[in-house]
């Protein structure tokens, strides 16, 4: 497991990791700043959400009747927007065992991130930054083949399958802009908020 350094708050890019990067490293086009980049990411966000919505539309019409209690709804957005840093930790968790990886929260994009400048092969890349689909997959799995009558728990597994499947649409942006341009036998480096290959 790679070492997990809690950094707290994060207040800009310029905090973000240091690492050499080798000089034939191409950098990759990508956007540097994250409230830019979250808001040219958003097109990724729509092909999720209606995922579940879908999945709410089927369930409904299987049951022809309202199968979640709302209050629990509210209360599973709430809960997954707690498991942010959950998130953070399975991107973390997923790096080689000789990383370094911080976490910390950056109040002026009202987002956690999990940084580190340690070289990652691209395929790991990839891994790495969509294993936090899992807190969207798990409870929308959950809220599908539940009974129709436990209105409480699909209320909180329908909530909860929102906020983890929607929390993925910069990293599903970051997938999208790595297979267009990096080879697949490429590794993947970061250093501070701009991302190489080589």
């Amino acid at each position: 497991m790679p070492k997990i350094i809690w950094k707290g708050i994060i207040k800009s890019e310029n905090d973000f990791p240091v690492a050499p990067i080798p000089k034939n490293a191409k950098k990759i086009d990508c956007e540097e700043d994250i409230k830019k980049m979250q808001i040219k990411a958003l097109p990724f966000l729509f092909p999720s959400i209606m995922i579940c919505f879908l999945c709410m539309f089927i369930k409904t019409y299987l049951a022809s009747e309202k199968v979640i209690n709302v209050g629990f709804l509210f209360l599973g957005v709430f809960l997954g927007f707690l498991l942010i840093i959950v998130h953070e930790l399975l991107h973390a968790i997923a790096f080689p065992k000789t990383a370094t990886v911080y976490i910390g929260i950056m109040p002026k994009s009202f987002t956690a991130v999990a940084l580190s400048s340690s070289p990652v092969k691209r395929n790991r890349f990839l891994f790495l930054s969509l294993l936090p689909i899992l807190l969207g997959i798990i409870p929308l799995a959950v809220f599908c083949f539940n009974s129709y009558s436990l209105k409480e728990l699909n209320g909180l597994m329908f909530g909860m399958a929102i906020m983890g499947m929607a929390s993925v649409y910069p990293d599903i942006y970051n997938v999208f802009t790595i297979l267009k341009s990096v080879p697949k036998n490429a590794t993947i480096q970061n250093n501070k908020n701009e991302t190489y290959y080589y």
